[in-house]
């Protein structure tokens, strides 16, 4: 196997003329199945307990004598380590290519990995603000005009739940102001309406206002820069991170918590999750349904605070 293994990196380095650190991440995990194989291991997991069948001589792998079954038991042996899915499927896809090139070269008769599936992919549970820390964000002074166009776009990214690139390409020809309504273009080019509490409204009129004094009439983009010109994406998250560092809240955030926040707000007030998919301009459903797990776990914490049976209070009557 050490010698199939130098003669695919090889193949990596001068053919394909991959980088050094693909060749090296490949090289890496290829010795790792090798000597998961020959019975090699740094963790204090008993290999043992795992059914290997393959050859091994002279501290060597037979190549042709790995199958599906040795592939599979080191997938489970990176799952017991505590590899997160994420690093597993780079492992399997370092075999796939690994064993299509000796099959193609004619060094095994089977291809052992073909059947091999990735791991479903994770799904992170999103982060969001709870309300006094929305507060806090939006609690700066206003002395300019930036100040109040900082803070009308906070009240409309947490008012409406909508993607950055959809508020930064809003025009204000497609904001109903007066109805709390604003056009937007989401993903693609699908239009959708997205609704804006009083709150909202108020800073943008007062925000529109002191545009007009600083750059005279009001047409074309909603939120400008410094120039008067159409405020970039990557503008929108300069200001969310200048304004969430000068809040004194611990870590970062995005414009995406800002939407994660509208919906998980949503859920917690008993809103229907096929409201806010609608909200949100999701295609599907399942989107959706991840901001449940940050519901879930707040129904847990009440649970466990208040239940008089609860671990929390057990033993306090």
């Amino acid at each position: 196997m050490i010698a199939e293994i130098d003669d695919f990196l090889d193949y990596l380095k001068f053919e394909k003329n991959s980088s050094l650190k693909t060749v090296g991440s490949y090289n890496d995990d290829l010795i790792q199945l090798y000597k998961f194989f020959i019975g090699e291991s740094n963790d204090s997991i008993d290999l043992s307990s795992y059914e290997i069948n393959v050859k091994v001589v002279n501290d060597d792998v037979d190549v042709k004598s790995i199958g599906k079954d040795d592939i599979t038991a080191f997938i489970e042996f990176c799952y017991d380590r505590g590899l997160k899915k994420s690093s597993i499927s780079r492992k399997i896809a370092c075999f796939k290519s690994f064993f299509k090139y000796i099959y193609n070269q004619n060094l095994i008769n089977k291809n052992p990995v073909i059947k091999i599936l990735f791991p479903k992919r994770e799904r992170n549970i999103p982060k969001f603000l709870h309300y006094n820390q929305i507060e806090a964000l939006f609690k700066f002074k206003l002395e300019n005009f930036f100040d109040y166009r900082d803070r009308a776009l906070l009240e409309v990214f947490y008012s409406s739940g909508a993607r950055v690139s959809e508020i930064a390409f809003a025009d204000y020809e497609n904001l109903a102001v007066d109805s709390g309504i604003l056009k937007v273009h989401g993903k693609g080019d699908s239009e959708r309406m997205v609704f804006l509490t009083v709150n909202a409204v108020k800073w943008l009129k007062m925000y529109l206002e002191q545009r007009r004094k600083e750059f005279g009439e009001v047409k074309g983009p909603l939120f400008i820069n410094n120039k008067g010109r159409r405020i970039t994406v990557r503008g929108i998250f300069y200001i969310i991170d200048k304004r969430y560092a000068a809040s004194g809240l611990a870590g970062t955030i995005s414009p995406h918590t800002l939407r994660h926040s509208f919906a998980t707000e949503l859920l917690n007030q008993g809103a229907d999750i096929r409201a806010i998919q609608e909200m949100l301009g999701h295609k599907n459903i399942s989107t959706t349904q991840i901001y449940t797990h940050t519901t879930k776990q707040r129904l847990k914490r009440v649970y466990e605070e208040f239940h008089p049976h609860s671990s929390h209070n057990y033993g306090k009557q």
